[in-house]
């Protein structure tokens, strides 16, 4: 999927897509080579990160390097930071009046959309200019650039900034001071155009409501070069005869083009636009159609663009890099013109290759470019197609929607290294990824040359300023892993021994870099388990009966165990406040017969505690307690007992002692116990008898 350049480009990580995959499947999976992965953790420490209360949207950055400052432009804000850190220097509350408020209100729009969006911010010498959605009313400002509470000027912002923050737009401001913008110039967004304003020299604009100039274009960048104001731009293609698409374009105007006279006067005589292909060849090529970012190396005049499929097809992006010389090929080639909406679109030869934007230089057309106005007026589409440097895409990845780009040129030991940072919600860069948040977000990117860093600007949130190299981070005391992790900006300082950047080396002949394959990393990856569930009813049985119960579980897949890496350790499901039926313990053993002989009772006893009932589960049905006779046939021996005391007898003596007894009668038996007679005795002396 990449082509054979010197430039060593970045391969996402793709995850395993499945877990239960066949063995050959998994062993391809695991045999693949993937680039190292940076995850936000192992790099927080070094991330300078900017946000503020109430800021959200920072759609627009620039920068006063004089200063080293970064001026960023959000919601209803401009701020000032320190471009080393990102520390506030100075905020500037920017809304918009009440008055302007309730007009947007009054045409529908919601109050999110009636604020005041920054969408252009440029540096001219001392000065800041700044332009603002304004609630459906563009405004723009003209304020000192080491205070942005001085104003200096304020205008309207019709035809330099779009009305809705949802329009796609670019501007640039040349050293002469013009205003270069392309943006919608109506309240509705249906009135495309590419407008020139300020300066010294007369506005100028598209055709209006002309397909053939513009078609419901979504802008992407512009750049001054040279001769000309190049805009890049993606449209429906008014060429294309079957159904709509979608083409990327590549456009051009002279800066000291002043118009025409009698005929497109106030519009561009040299607007000129041509298709640009990034394409995955074969015989029926891929088309990557709709143009995200571009980048711009003055330097090599080459210009890096992020292509992808359309919305509505499958994801997929693609890197095509275009030299600046391919572009002026296609505009120096044949027109493609179509006669009448009937006719087909025929190559037509240009009247003025070559063209460098030559003005007449006496005549009634004195100081117009040389291109004649009725040629100007029907000759704009080229027939050639902008094609890449090499008919591959640099880098291709499906299921993905690259959405911003941005290029470091690195000295590498032995050759210049073309380092390239795609923005998705993980910013990608050649050699490896780097995973800033977990979360997908809109974002873009810069690359600040001088402190070699990159800023994210994650547009509804925050700043984030990234290193570039991490050589003192990773590898940095460890010679064969500081080579072996093939990072452009990194090689081995043999001096200091250890890890660092060309630049921090002490010397080139001492520093150590063998970039030979790109990078690889280990797929081994350890299974854990992710987050629970939420509790859920569920149901058990234990064999004979079913209970509910709430149940939660969890996977193995954060991530998931692949190429020989550990199983999850520790339970996939908790079970918890589960119902349970009551159950009988097993019956006691019967208690002694309450009676030796003659009819008496046994009991056994058993509880409800096998298990005992919860959680609403079902008590025990039936008695805890059984009796039962005993000793039925058992009779019981007649009852023995004595009769009671019968009266004392008469003493045995009627002096001088004796034995009075009394007795009882054993009944129903001979031997009762105890005896049946009681004897008691009596003493008395005998009286003397005296005779008189």
């Amino acid at each position: 999927m990449k082509g054979n350049s010197l430039v060593a480009w970045l391969v996402a990580g793709l995850g395993v897509t499945g877990i239960f995959l066949s063995a050959a499947t998994e062993d391809s999976q695991c045999q693949r080579a993937e680039h190292p992965v940076i995850i936000h953790k192992e790099i927080a420490p070094w991330l300078h990160v900017f946000r503020a209360e109430n800021a959200v949207d920072f759609s627009q950055l620039t920068f006063d390097p004089g200063q080293k400052e970064l001026i960023a432009g959000a919601r209803n804000y401009l701020f000032r930071l320190q471009l080393e850190d990102l520390s506030l220097i100075q905020a500037v509350e920017w809304e918009c009046d009440e008055a302007t408020k309730r007009a947007c209100y009054s045409k529908g729009k919601s109050k999110e959309e009636c604020q005041n969006y920054i969408r252009v911010l440029l540096v001219g010498s001392d000065r800041l200019f700044t332009c603002g959605t304004n609630a459906f009313t563009p405004i723009c400002t003209n304020r000192t650039l080491s205070n942005l509470t001085e104003i200096h000027d304020q205008i309207s912002g019709m035809a330099r900034c779009p009305y809705s923050p949802q329009h796609n737009s670019t501007a640039l401001l040349t050293s002469s001071g013009e205003l270069y913008a392309a943006t919608a110039m109506d309240f509705p967004g249906r009135d495309p155009a590419i407008y020139r304003s300020l300066g010294g020299l007369p506005p100028l604009r598209t055709a209006q409501y002309n397909s053939k100039w513009l078609n419901e274009p979504n802008f992407v960048s512009s750049y001054d070069i040279g001769n000309f104001t190049y805009f890049f731009f993606r449209e429906n293609a008014v060429e294309h005869d079957c159904g709509k698409t979608v083409f990327s374009r590549a456009a051009r105007v002279c800066k000291n083009d002043i118009g025409g006279r009698f005929l497109l006067e106030d519009t561009w005589t040299t607007f000129m636009k041509a298709r640009m292909n990034c394409s995955r060849p074969g015989e029926i090529p891929f088309y990557y159609n709709e143009l995200q970012s571009t980048f711009f190396l003055p330097e090599l005049d080459l210009i890096y663009g992020i292509f992808t499929t359309n919305v509505n097809s499958i994801a997929a992006s693609a890197v095509c890099v275009f030299n600046l010389s391919a572009i002026t090929q296609a505009f120096n080639g044949p027109f493609k013109y179509q006669e009448n909406s009937r006719s087909a679109w025929l190559p037509y030869p240009n009247p003025n290759p070559n063209f460098q934007c030559g003005t007449m230089d006496q005549g009634l057309y004195v100081n117009l470019t040389e291109r004649n106005l009725q040629d100007a007026q029907k000759f704009i589409l080229m027939h050639e197609v902008v094609q890449p440097v090499i008919p591959i895409p640099y880098f291709m990845e499906d299921n993905s929607r690259f959405s911003h780009v941005a290029v470091d040129v690195v000295q590498g030991r032995d050759m210049l290294f073309h380092i390239i940072y795609l923005a998705t919600g993980m910013v990608q860069q050649t050699t490896q990824d780097l995973s800033l948040f977990s979360e997908q977000t809109d974002s873009k990117l810069h690359s600040l040359k001088d402190s070699r860093a990159i800023l994210k600007s994650l547009r509804m949130r925050m700043l984030v300023k990234n290193k570039c190299s991490y050589c003192l981070i990773f590898w940095v005391f460890v010679c064969s892993a500081c080579i072996a992790s093939q990072d452009p900006y990194c090689g081995w300082d043999m001096v200091m021994k250890k890890c660092t950047t060309l630049e921090e080396s002490l010397s080139m002949s001492q520093w150590e870099q063998s970039i030979t394959v790109c990078p690889t990393r280990n797929l081994t990856v350890d299974g854990n388990f992710g987050e629970w569930s939420q509790w859920k009813p569920c149901t058990h049985s234990d064999g004979t009966s079913v209970g509910a119960c709430l149940c939660r579980t969890r996977l193995c897949d954060n991530p998931a165990p692949q190429c020989g890496g550990w199983q999850c350790e520790g339970p996939s499901m908790e079970i918890a406040n589960c119902s349970r039926n009551g159950g009988w313990t097993p019956w006691t053993s019967w208690s002694p017969c309450s009676t030796t002989c003659g009819i008496g009772f046994q009991v056994r006893q058993r509880s409800c505690s096998n298990p005992t009932p919860r959680n609403g589960g079902r008590v025990c049905v039936g008695q805890n307690r059984e009796e039962r006779y005993c000793n039925e046939h058992l009779l019981c021996p007649p009852h023995m007992f004595w009769t009671g005391w019968g009266p004392w007898e008469r003493c045995t003596a009627q002096c001088g002692g004796g034995i009075q007894a009394r007795r009882r009668t054993c009944e129903n038996g001979p031997d009762c116990p105890g005896c049946n007679v009681v004897s008691r005795c009596y003493y008395t002396p005998l009286a003397r008898l005296e005779t008189s």
